[in-house]
């Protein structure tokens, strides 16, 4: 029996002890393995037949799993303990051995040890064994190969105990199970049974399931639980289950979170303020009721705070109160988080406990208003990132809202970074549930409304672009009011604009959607393709059209003496200037020439009335052929041939004439709009006739004019020198209203 020496030996002769008796005696030496071998005599001696052999061994048999109630089966016998070859060990004899260390039911197993120090080669129970250390043992032989050496292992169902896997968060999160000595995370079809939920919720005390939460953290090993088989039993813990698989095939991990669920955060910031326990009912404040250091100090170890620091108990109420948690805490050695230090004893005393950490995580973005989110420094994982955890950061960072999420690579050697899952009660992302890990997917990268900038493609106004995710893109078509038109003129002038090099339609995948909550232009940005579509245009204040840049060098224009280069910002003012300048000059020459020419006429018309028809049937070229015509005349005198032949040279006021020949070539400029001065005629010494401006216009100039003009025609004493110093254009209109007649009194 390998239970060692015997140490006592005696008969017992009551016949109620048993019914049968074996008939045969045995008489055995110490050379005999096995009482069997011994030697049987038939019948038994007369005083042998109704007593019974009583035996006490020194030794005895122990049988156990190596880690409780799972591992290898080891046998301890004889001073000795070794392993059970696993060639020999039947489901049936798991089942004897689970139930015999009160450990349930054997379950699946998929970590067993392929060698051991095998002691014993098989077991051999009977039928009405109950215990597997009445069977027959076969010790393993040094020279016997028939086990390969690999050890029996067995899981029973006992091993496996839920738990939640951040302990600050009572009844709420993850849902992990110990399972051969590892927690492993609940696949989510394995919690879709009601029993099954409400089991896990009652072995933790945490009351009955209200609902199934999306897992977050790391991605843990392939080996989940993917099946649970459990009865409504309130008091039957998850051991008690008739089934619990674990399988390696994927699987949508899950949490929990239960009735009874609670979690305690500061009011302002992640790792100081008033200290709130948050539940089912709302927030409720801590009372300071023997909430002493010791507490404080686990509090902000669970919080991932490092230890409390400060020991003033005179922090003012940051919040106002309407509820106070309904049980005290009081740690003793070593407890496992906050929540083992809750007792049942209500506080008397209605203040609130106000607790200040040695650190406070920092919340960052890599660019300012933009890119990736990191805490202390640390990226975090996409895996759980919600557009609602941005919009946390950038308000934190006064950096408005987010606008966009985009998973990023993650650098080099950021395997261990952070995962966040947060709740509606958390303010800011360092109050947030966060792990450390390794993160299967891309870490976040982020853009703040306060990052974004707008640009357009021509001087103020032009197809529009956008920037919010490290690029210059083209939005989709909208309709604007003037009012976002004007906002959007605003922050586009911030930017430089780009001359497009290129019209051609590309897929557009931004749009602005504005709402009546909201006129911010920045926040509008959303990732949403519309297509190849027509691209976004604004015209603003001072739009200017812009001429892309030439992609060949080519030589520069001669320079416009009205118009500056387009490129300035003066260019259209300037350009209406000098168009209004023309056009005033225009009417000025028109009106100056018009007066002279109405003034000489009806000078030669007092003076030669009878050369005025002549001119005008176009005789002008007879009156300077006719012979003699200078020579008559005095040497200063020159001829009309003359003048007419140097006039490009001269002074445009040498002859009536030739001033408004003089006047109808000259180049138009502005001069005003009120009426030319009148010019006075006046002889030169040498004999010439010339006019001088004046810039008062009199009746007394006119009469002058007359005088010297009819003196001038007395000296040369010819009809022709007449008619040449009283040629006028043909056509000129005469203006009696402007002019008095020669003899009447100015």
């Amino acid at each position: 029996m390998h239970c060692g020496n015997a140490a006592s030996f005696s008969f017992n002769s009551s016949a109620d002890m048993i019914n049968k008796v074996w008939k045969d005696s045995f008489s055995c030496s110490s050379r005999k393995n096995s009482l069997f071998e011994c030697n049987q005599t038939t019948p038994l001696p007369p005083d042998h037949q109704t007593s019974t052999a009583y035996v006490n061994c020194s030794g005895n048999i122990e049988m156990r799993l190596m880690n409780g109630c799972w591992g290898k089966v080891r046998i301890h016998v004889e001073k000795k303990e070794g392993d059970m070859c696993a060639d020999t060990w039947t489901e049936d004899k798991s089942v004897k051995l689970c139930e015999k260390l009160n450990c349930g039911m054997p379950i699946k197993a998929h970590n067993s040890p392929r060698d051991g120090d095998i002691l014993f080669k098989s077991l051999h129970p009977t039928s009405r064994t109950t215990d597997l250390t009445q069977s027959i043992f076969v010790k393993n032989q040094d020279n016997d190969n028939s086990c390969n050496q690999k050890p029996a292992y067995v899981v029973c169902s006992g091993s496996v105990k839920p738990r939640f896997s951040i302990p600050s968060y009572k009844c709420f999160g993850n849902i992990e199970v110990e399972y051969e000595g590892k927690w492993i995370p609940v696949c989510e079809d394995a919690l879709k049974d009601t029993n099954n939920r409400n089991t896990i919720c009652q072995e933790l005390k945490c009351g009955d399931a209200v609902e199934t939460r999306p897992y977050f953290g790391p991605a843990a090993d392939k080996l989940a639980i993917s099946n649970i088989n459990c009865t409504a039993n309130a008091n039957s813990p998850l051991s008690a289950c008739s089934s619990i698989t674990a399988s390696t095939a994927a699987c949508k991990h899950s949490g929990l979170r239960c009735s009874e669920w609670r979690t305690m955060v500061p009011d302002k910031k992640a790792c100081s303020g008033t200290v709130l326990v948050h539940w089912r009912q709302g927030p409720s404040a801590v009372s300071r009721e023997n909430f002493s250091e010791t507490e404080k100090e686990k509090l902000c170890q669970d919080m991932d705070c490092g230890g409390h620091q400060s020991t003033n108990e005179s922090h003012p109420q940051t919040i106002e109160i309407d509820s106070f948690w309904n049980k005290r805490f009081s740690c003793g050695k070593n407890p496992g988080s906050i929540w083992e230090c809750e007792n049942k004893t209500t506080p008397s005393r209605k203040e609130p406990v106000f607790i200040e950490c040695q650190k406070e995580p920092n919340v960052s973005l890599s660019q300012g208003c933009s890119g990736e989110v990191r805490i202390d420094g640390v990226p975090v994982c996409a895996s759980n990132w919600d557009l609602s955890y941005a919009h946390k950061v950038c308000q934190e960072k006064l950096c408005g809202n987010a606008v966009f999420i985009k998973p990023k690579a993650p650098s080099k050697g950021s395997g261990n970074i952070y995962h966040v899952s947060c709740e509606k009660y958390h303010s800011i992302i360092g109050q947030c549930r966060r792990t450390k890990g390794k993160c299967d997917t891309n870490v976040v990268f982020i853009t703040c409304s306060e990052s974004v900038k707008f640009r357009t493609t021509e001087k103020h106004g032009g197809v529009l672009e956008v920037n919010y995710r490290d690029k210059w893109e083209r939005v989709c078509p909208f309709n604007p009011s003037p009012v976002l038109v004007r906002k959007l003129c605003e922050v586009s002038k911030k930017e430089n604009h780009s001359i497009s090099k290129e019209d051609k339609q590309v897929n557009l995948e931004t749009t602005l959607e504005f709402t009546d909550v909201t006129m911010d232009v920045k926040r509008a940005v959303k990732q949403r393709s519309c297509g190849n579509a027509s691209p976004a245009e604004i015209l603003c204040e001072g739009y200017v059209k812009l001429t892309p840049t030439p992609t060949s060098p080519s030589p520069p224009s001669p320079p416009s003496p009205t118009s500056p280069p387009p490129s300035t910002s003066i260019a259209p003012i300037i350009v209406g200037v000098g168009f209004l300048l023309v056009v005033i000059i225009l009417i000025s020459v028109l009106i100056r020439f018009c007066v002279k020419r109405a003034r000489k006429s009806k000078v030669s018309s007092r003076m030669l009335p009878g050369k005025e028809v002549e001119f005008e049937r176009g005789e002008y070229e007879n009156v300077i052929d006719k012979d003699n015509e200078m020579e008559d005349i005095s040497r200063g005198v020159r001829s009309e041939a003359e003048l007419i032949s140097e006039k490009d040279g001269q002074s445009v006021s040498f002859l009536p004439y030739e001033d408004i020949e003089a006047d109808e070539a000259r180049p138009l400029t502005f001069s005003g709009t009120t009426a030319p001065a009148a010019r006075d005629i006046n002889v030169h010494e040498d004999g010439v006739t010339y006019e001088e401006e004046d810039s008062q216009e009199s009746y007394d100039d006119i009469g002058m004019i007359i005088e010297t003009a009819q003196t001038t025609a007395e000296v040369h004493n010819s009809s022709q020198t007449t008619d040449d110093l009283n040629t006028a254009a043909p056509g000129l209109v005469e203006r009696d209203e402007d002019y008095l007649e020669p003899d009447v009194d100015g």
